[in-house]
This record gives structure tokens, C-alpha cells and sequence, in this order.
């Protein structure tokens, strides 16, 4: 079994999704085996999170046209439960953008 940093250094190199659930089943296999404490699995699961977001935001920015950063706060913020459904996601992400250009335009 990888020590928990050796796991969490993978973790947060995960470049795709696939990379992540794997991550993420070592992990789970580890705690039922026993060998993470309830500490590193509040730290896996922030870092999880994390590099989730991340991977989300550049996949949906591979689609939408906007500021990267402006993707990964608005995928970071969005609900947990649209997360896993790519076009909702996509839906919610456009919808946001179009909020924050009318915020914006309306200050001029």
C-alpha cells in the first residue's frame, strides 16, 4: 500500500478523470483495509475535490470560450450534484457567464 503523501502527490498530478477515480479507489480500498486515519481522509477528500475541479473546469473550457479562471471558480462553485452530468454542467457554466457579461455591462 502507497504511503498517504505518496497518494496525494499522484492524486494532485492526475491529468484526466480516469486518473482521479483510480486515485480515488486506492484510497477507498485503503480505508477499509485500515490504513488511512479519518485526518487523511478529510485531506484526500479536499485534494480529491480539488484536482476534480480542475479537471472539470479544463474540460469545459475545452467547449466554452471564456477566462479559464472565470471556468474554475464558476465549476468550483457549482453544486456537487451537476457535477457528474456533463451537459448540466456545460448549462450551468454558460448560464453563470451570461450573468457575470450582464453584470458587467450593466456597471457602464
Amino acid at each position: 500500500m502507497k504511503t498517504f503523501q505518496t497518494l496525494i502527490n499522484e492524486t494532485l498530478e492526475a491529468e484526466d478523470l480516469e486518473e482521479l477515480e483510480a486515485a480515488a479507489d486506492l484510497f477507498q480500498f485503503g480505508v477499509e483495509k485500515g490504513y488511512y486515519n479519518k485526518r487523511q481522509a478529510v485531506e484526500f477528500n479536499n485534494t480529491y475535490w480539488k484536482v476534480k475541479n480542475r479537471c472539470l473546469a479544463f474540460e469545459v473550457g475545452n467547449e466554452v470560450k471564456a477566462n479559464k479562471l472565470d471556468i474554475i471558480t464558476i465549476v468550483s462553485n457549482a453544486p456537487n450534484d451537476i457535477k457528474d452530468n456533463k451537459s448540466e454542467l456545460l448549462n450551468y457554466v454558460n448560464g453563470r457567464l451570461k450573468a457575470l457579461k450582464g453584470k458587467i455591462s450593466g456597471i457602464k
